[in-house]
């Protein structure tokens, strides 16, 4: 009798931006923008990791949310 009860995860895999694509980082930020990003930023930071803040950041998140 085979124990062995996990069934294979498919892999996904995101698909490569192409270079000439905009990224939230190269959007310009008015006022109201920074003061949200920076609002999400701090609130992120009181319940995750560092690394993790960073690559939201990094990827964004913190203009686009």
């Amino acid at each position: 009798m085979e124990t062995n009860t996990r069934i294979p995860q498919p892999v996904f895999e995101l698909p490569a931006e192409p270079a000439d694509a905009t990224t939230a980082a190269d959007m310009p930020l008015n006022q109201g923008d920074a003061a949200r990003s920076e609002e999400n930023i701090l609130q992120w930071m009181s319940y995750l990791p560092e690394d993790c803040v960073r690559t939201m950041i990094d990827m964004g998140w913190d203009v686009t949310t």
